[in-house]
C-alpha cells in the first residue's frame, strides 16, 4: 500500500471496528448489553462474542474504562507500506476481531503480541543514577513522590529554561502542583527534598481517562544557579559521547536507527518498528490510559531498548536529532523478544508544552 492508503485504512479500521469493539467487549465483561445504533455497533457485538475480553473475577464497576485490546499503526515492507497490529492480549492474537483487521487489509499486515505496555518509571550507569552537576540529558530525576525517572532533555520558552521530562515523572501523573520541588536524583535514588531539588514543575500536559491522549509530557523550570548541560549525551554511542544536534523531522519512518540515555538501561540503540500507532493502552496508578500517533521502537542486539526508570528519555536518531520522548514499555515483542518501547513524537511534545528545545 502507498502510505496515505496504509494511514487511512488505519483511522477507518480504529473507528468503525477497534474502537467499537472494545467498548462493546468492556460492557460485556461489566454484565451490561450494548445497545448502540453507531456505525459497527453491530459487527462490533459479533466480534465481542466471538473475541470475549478475559477479566480476572472482580466486581464489574471497578473494570478500568479503557481496555487493552489492539492498537493499530502502519510500518513498512520493502518499498510499501501495511498495516501495524499490536495485540495486547495474548487471547486476541488468534482472534476473529485480529483475522478481520487482517482480512480488511487484504493481507497487507504486521501482526505482532506486545502485551501489557507499563509507564516507563520505578541498575545501567552508576553515574547518572546518582547527584550529577551539571544536570546532564539521562539523569536521574523525578518529583519527590515519585520513584525515579530521566532527564529528557532541556528547553526554553519566555527566556526561562527547563527540563522535559514525562507527567508521570515529573507530575506524579496529574497529582502534582505547579511550584512543586523537582530532586536529582530521584528518591529511588536517594533525592531529597529540598536538598537535591534543582527544579519546579511549571506545567504539564493532563493524562485523560478516557479518551485519547498523544504526549506524556510536563516541563519544571531550573531553580537559579543550577548548572546543566543542555547538549552533552554521555557515553551514546560504543561508549563514545555524543552531542544533541537539533530537531529532527517530524515525520519518524519505520527502520529509522534510534539511540537513548535513559536513567535505568543507559546507552541504548534500537530501530522504529511502526508509527502513527493508534489505541496504545498503556498500565498508570491512574488506570489504562489510550494513546494515539505513537511511535514503537525496538531494542538491537541482546538488550531491551529501555526499561523501568527510563520514561522521560529523548531518542534521537543517527543525526543525534531528537525524534521522540521515550513513556512507556513492555516485555514482550521485538525481534530479540525483550519487548518493545513506545514514545510520544517530539514535534507534538513541543508544540502542546509551547517549549523550544535547547541543543
Amino acid at each position: 500500500m502507498q502510505l496515505t492508503s496504509a494511514q487511512d485504512l488505519k483511522a477507518q479500521l480504529l473507528n468503525d471496528v477497534v474502537v467499537p469493539f472494545t467498548r462493546v467487549a468492556a460492557a460485556s465483561a461489566r454484565g451490561a448489553r450494548s445497545r448502540s445504533r453507531a456505525p459497527g455497533a453491530a459487527l462490533a457485538r459479533e466480534l465481542a462474542v466471538a473475541s470475549p475480553l478475559a477479566v480476572s473475577a472482580t466486581p464489574g464497576e471497578s473494570l478500568p474504562d479503557v481496555q487493552r485490546s489492539v492498537a493499530l499503526g502502519v510500518t513498512l515492507k520493502g518499498k510499501q507500506y501495511q498495516l501495524a497490529v499490536r495485540v495486547q492480549r495474548q487471547g486476541l492474537m488468534a482472534s476473529p476481531l485480529v483475522e478481520h483487521l487482517v482480512s480488511q487489509a487484504k493481507g497487507e499486515a504486521d501482526v505482532r503480541m506486545v502485551g501489557r505496555i507499563d509507564k516507563r518509571q520505578i541498575a545501567g550507569p552508576p553515574w547518572n543514577q546518582g547527584k550529577v552537576r551539571p544536570v546532564m540529558i539521562g539523569t536521574s530525576v523525578g518529583h519527590p513522590d515519585v520513584t525515579a525517572g530521566t532527564v529528557g532533555a532541556f528547553v526554553t520558552a519566555g527566556g526561562k529554561t527547563f527540563i522535559l521530562s514525562n507527567n508521570h515523572v515529573l507530575a506524579n501523573e496529574n497529582l502534582a502542583k505547579a511550584g512543586d520541588r523537582i530532586v536529582q536524583p530521584g528518591t529511588l535514588d536517594g533525592g531529597k527534598s529540598p536538598k537535591d531539588a534543582v527544579a519546579r514543575l511549571r506545567k504539564f500536559i493532563a493524562l485523560k481517562v478516557p479518551g485519547a491522549n498523544f504526549v506524556d509530557a510536563a516541563i519544571a523550570e531550573l531553580d537559579a544557579g543550577v548548572s546543566f548541560d543542555r547538549s552533552l549525551m554521555r557515553g551514546l554511542v560504543g561508549g563514545a559521547d555524543r552531542t544533541l544536534s537539533g530537531l529532527g523531522p517530524a515525520f519518524v519512518d519505520e527502520s529509522t536507527p534510534v539511540f537513548k540515555l535513559g536513567r535505568t538501561t543507559g546507552a541504548t540503540e534500537g530501530r522504529v518498528t511502526a508509527f502513527d500507532l493508534d489505541n496504545v493502552v498503556v498500565s498508570y496508578g491512574i488506570g489504562n490510559v489510550r494513546f494515539d500517533d505513537q511511535v514503537e521502537i525496538e531494542g538491537t542486539g541482546n538488550a531491551p531498548f529501555s526499561d523501568g526508570g527510563d520514561s522521560g528519555s529523548i531518542i534521537v536518531n543517527g543525526d543525534m536529532q531528537a525524534v521522540a520522548l521515550l513513556f512507556a514499555g513492555g516485555d514482550t515483542g521485538g525481534t530479540n523478544g525483550l519487548g518493545l518501547t513506545y514514545a510520544n513524537p517530539i514535534h507534538r511534545v513541543l508544540s502542546d508544552l509551547k517549549v523550544t528545545l535547547l541543543f
